[in-house]
């Protein structure tokens, strides 16, 4: 606990300083943007590497991080539909929303591999990452509203992630930055994320209660293998 409490003290030390940075030196606005992700996605790696996780925990996230990636590729040619998005809501569920953070920037990270890294990569990797946070952070409420709670969140996490990718492109390419360009840097992608939310109610419209089934019976498993595991060592 104590461990967990200095990290969470540096964290917000650190994140204070980085905002007087950015204020002092008058940084631009994407610079400062970007900075500030890479300072979220660099403590969530870091709440990663300092929790206690066993090696089948590692071993799961590592294979479904790479289906994500891998599945995202042959569905590249249609515009926005893809299951990432899907795999990030069921991690951040069922596995916690630190490990669906993990899940969810890997499987941007893998993905681009193939279809190819650039400054989008970052967002992307942010953008999936939060949705694992999400879904992490509101299980007990998202379980109150049941399967069909769950699909409908996870369409319209295709509008959220749309809008934290139009940021990107915000920022980039349309100058001046104001309300109304970035109003309409959202609109101008409305149909590419109504794909992408329709794709993500098809998901887990069929997959995601087995889905979500099979990672909690593999949960409990593993706590059943790490409890016998303490008691044979005691």
């Amino acid at each position: 606990m104590k461990h967990k409490i200095k990290v969470g003290t540096l964290i917000i030390i650190s994140y204070i300083i980085l905002l007087l940075i950015i204020t002092y030196f008058d940084f631009y606005m994407e610079e400062a943007v970007k900075i500030s992700m890479f300072f979220i996605i660099g403590s969530f790696v870091l709440l990663f590497e300092t929790k206690e996780i066993n090696s089948r925990t590692m071993a799961l996230l590592a294979t479904v991080s790479a289906i994500g990636g891998v599945m995202r590729v042959p569905f590249a040619a249609i515009p926005g539909f893809q299951p990432v998005t899907f795999m990030c809501a069921v991690s951040g569920y069922t596995l916690g929303p630190v490990n669906g953070f993990m899940v969810g920037s890997m499987c941007a990270f893998i993905s681009n591999f193939f279809l190819g890294h650039g400054p989008w990569t970052l967002w992307q990797m942010m953008g999936w990452g939060l949705c694992g946070v999400f879904f992490g952070m509101l299980r007990k409420r998202i379980e109150n509203m049941g399967i069909k709670g769950f699909i409908f969140l996870c369409g319209l996490w295709g509008y959220i992630y749309g809008t934290i990718l139009n940021q990107w492109y915000v920022l980039e390419f349309m100058r001046p930055i104001t309300w109304k360009v970035i109003i309409t840097g959202n609109i101008l992608s409305f149909w590419h994320d109504t794909f992408h939310a329709i794709g993500n109610v098809i998901f887990s419209s069929i997959f995601g209660k087995s889905f979500i089934e099979a990672l909690e019976r593999y949960n409990k498993r593993n706590k059943i293998i790490r409890i016998k595991a303490d008691e044979s060592a005691g």
